[in-house]
């Protein structure tokens, strides 16, 4: 609900996701997109809780909350700006030649957005979310610049380390891998794009 109600989730409807060549779908937007990414992670992790055959491989990896999954989804593209990665590295350069080394990243964008800037509370910063989920939302766990193959991706900025840290203390054994639950948003995030948003082409 936290999420849902906030100002954040609601300007991605403002955000243009795709736009079909026809009118024989409607725009979609940054806000069905989190929707639907919502919807099919949520689906994905209850699942594979009924997977008995599973259950050792879950327990292992520290277990799944559908709640969180959702939750981790529904947040996914807060700071992900209007017209798409363009923008997103036109940003990114500007404020690095501003002197910004963290310059600019969606996904750490994101993050920031529920820790800080997202207002729940007056005298709490951010959303106020669980670890867990924050752990769940990080589908870069890493700073700029910490992962040697993905140095155009990262999932925090050196302002929210602590919470960062804090996040991924669940998992600590796990390095610069996704949590479970990050695992199944990622795998909802891209199932959403292949179906629903490159479907508005077909």
């Amino acid at each position: 609900d936290r999420l849902v109600y906030s100002s954040n989730f609601q300007r991605l409807g403002r955000v243009t996701q795709v736009v079909a060549p026809n009118d024989r779908f409607l725009t979609h937007n940054r806000l069905t997109h989190s929707l639907e990414v919502a919807q099919i992670g949520r689906g994905l992790a209850n699942s594979l809780l009924t997977r008995a055959d599973q259950r050792d491989v879950i327990v292992a990896a520290g277990g799944i909350d559908p709640s969180v999954v959702e939750a981790a989804a529904l947040a996914h593209d807060l700071g992900h700006p209007p017209f798409g990665h363009v923008a997103e590295r036109e940003l990114d350069q500007l404020l690095v030649n501003a002197g910004l080394a963290d310059g600019y990243e969606g996904n750490a964008q994101s993050f920031r957005i529920v820790t800080k800037l997202g207002v729940r509370y007056p005298e709490i910063p951010g959303l106020n979310l669980t670890r867990a989920t924050l752990n769940a939302l990080l589908k870069y766990p890493w700073e700029r610049g910490e992962h040697p193959d993905k140095l155009t991706k990262w999932g925090a900025y050196r302002s929210e380390d602590a919470e960062f840290r804090w996040a991924r203390e669940l998992t600590p054994e796990i390095g610069l891998n996704v949590s479970i639950e990050a695992a199944l948003m990622a795998w909802a995030d891209d199932v959403d794009y292949a179906v629903h948003d490159m479907g508005a082409f077909v």
